[in-house]
């Protein structure tokens, strides 16, 4: 008589549920990439608004859309039922796929920039959730204008309560931001995260690989160190921010902030680079589970 079978150990048991609901949020995520990737062309923005973001063409703006917003609401782990932040929402690229997928839940976008703010107002409806276009001015706004590396843009957004949000993220914003910029978005950050809740940041960190890079290629010969561990270079939409890794970090503790996870970029040719700029996952200091 062959010996009962050991009952499902507890590791088992939880990796079962675990994977249960994992696969339940991906079909959601799913679903809502889909609906983006048929979109008409009426219902995503016209060419020269996805220029000013980036992408040369529909084709180009649709895949990035898609891959960004897949690997946000996976890494976020996002719920129907939450609060998105996205600082610097330019003309939609990601508020159209999380106002698709939220379900009783708000999208918060943010930007300097107008008319990319009245498109989004105009052609991007939610159904069940609450969608929020906050316009933020800026003293000198030097992704359009020459830089006046004096000016004080006074960037907040007092709009929010603390701890309102569940999940947050800035794609290529903090690459156009000279320090004091970063810093006030970072702190504000830092006041409107929920305790268990964490951002995804996008920036350009200076580090050996970037001057091996230009040492090989001779290209961005032009960024220079204008405060220690702050990098600049060029102008308008090329405006180029970067900073020491040190530096970042010192920004993010002193906003009251974390870094959980990194992963480098492969804009300088980073060994290992995920996406072209470098990311982080970062967290309130006082991060505690739900």
């Amino acid at each position: 008589m062959s010996a009962p079978l050991p009952t499902t150990s507890a590791y088992i048991r939880t990796l079962q549920s675990e994977t249960e609901s994992a696969t339940a949020k991906t079909q959601r995520i799913r679903h809502t990439i889909e609906q983006c990737w048929s979109l008409e062309p009426d219902r995503i923005p016209p060419r020269h608004l996805m220029n000013v973001v980036g992408s040369p063409d529909a084709a180009h703006f649709r895949a990035t859309m898609c891959d960004l917003f897949g690997e946000l609401a996976l890494r976020g782990a996002v719920e129907p039922t939450d609060t998105v932040l996205d600082l610097g929402c330019g003309c939609g690229r990601l508020a159209i796929p999380f106002a698709a997928h939220l379900g009783s839940g708000t999208y918060i976008g943010v930007d300097v920039w107008t008319e990319g703010l009245d498109w989004c107002r105009d052609n991007i409806a939610s159904d069940t959730g609450s969608l929020q276009f906050i316009h933020r001015e800026a003293v000198n706004n030097y992704y359009f204008e020459p830089r006046a590396p004096n000016a004080d843009n006074h960037y907040h957004l007092s709009e929010l309560d603390r701890e309102q949000v569940d999940f947050a993220f800035a794609i290529s914003l903090f690459t156009h931001l000279q320090q004091r910029d970063c810093f006030a978005y970072l702190s504000e950050l830092s006041r409107v995260l929920k305790g268990s809740g964490c951002a995804y940041i996008t920036c350009f960190i200076i580090d050996e690989f970037f001057f091996d890079f230009v040492r090989r290629t001779g290209l961005h010969r032009a960024v220079s160190q204008e405060q220690p561990g702050c990098y600049y270079a060029y102008e308008g939409q090329d405006f180029f921010a970067g900073y020491t890794r040190a530096t970042w970090t010192g920004m993010l503790e002193n906003s009251g902030l974390k870094i959980v996870g990194y992963d480098p970029g492969t804009w300088a040719e980073k060994p290992g680079g995920l996406h072209y700029q470098d990311t982080f996952m970062v967290v309130p200091q006082g991060y505690r589970k739900k």
